[in-house]
């Protein structure tokens, strides 16, 4: 008896062919909301601007919220890549800066208003959002400056939680200062704040060692 089900291919193509238009809404609405702020992203506009009604739309996503939130936890996603295949690659907070940096500024924009908006009421689902994504980067920044620590480059006098929480709110906080003003040097900074963790012996002022 022949168990083939004639159906499956069709099954398979059509999951495939979702797989691919939900990846399309998350990479144009990105853009939509870079053209036109928070206010002017609405799911109806993106469906506009992407050629799908908004009752398509809403069979991917069932809010605006729930859209952005996807959008960030796939760039998310990709930034932590980026930042395991740096612990690989034995290079410095700064170094990951320049990858950083290059993000759509959209992106940017866009995590800064919903984590605005996470801190308003009602707005759990935005809230749980970001309170899990801190936790993930401040894991990933323990790790990298555990890998510097055991390299030298990094005090031993230091609490790495206290340190990676510093870590996290330097790029926050540098990323914004970029966002409304792009001559604002980043790299430098980091860079500033990694002598700042290193090992007493390795701190120099006037030439001197200390």
């Amino acid at each position: 008896m022949d168990d083939h089900n004639p159906a499956e291919p069709s099954t398979r193509g059509r999951y495939a062919k979702g797989i691919r238009r939900r990846q399309q809404i998350l990479d144009r609405a990105i853009e939509v909301f870079a053209e036109v702020g928070f206010e002017g992203t609405s799911l109806r506009a993106i469906g506009e601007a992407i050629g799908v009604s908004h009752a398509a739309l809403r069979r991917y996503f069932d809010s605006r919220e729930e859209l952005f939130l996807e959008i960030l936890r796939e760039k998310d996603l990709q930034a932590l890549q980026r930042a395991r295949d740096l612990h690989q690659e034995e290079l410095g907070l700064a170094d990951g800066l320049d990858d950083f940096a290059s993000h759509v500024p959209g992106v940017m924009a866009l995590r800064h208003s919903m984590v605005a908006r996470a801190l308003e009421p009602g707005n759990e689902r935005s809230r749980d959002f970001f309170i899990a994504r801190y936790d993930s980067f401040r894991d990933e920044a323990i790790t990298s400056l555990t890998l510097a620590r055991n390299a030298g480059t990094v005090s031993s006098q230091l609490s790495l939680p206290v340190m990676a929480a510093l870590v996290v709110a330097a790029v926050d906080g540098l990323s914004t200062q970029w966002l409304l003003d792009n001559s604002v040097d980043m790299h430098a900074s980091i860079e500033l704040l990694e002598s700042l963790i290193a090992p007493t012996a390795e701190i120099h002022t006037e030439g001197k060692t200390k």
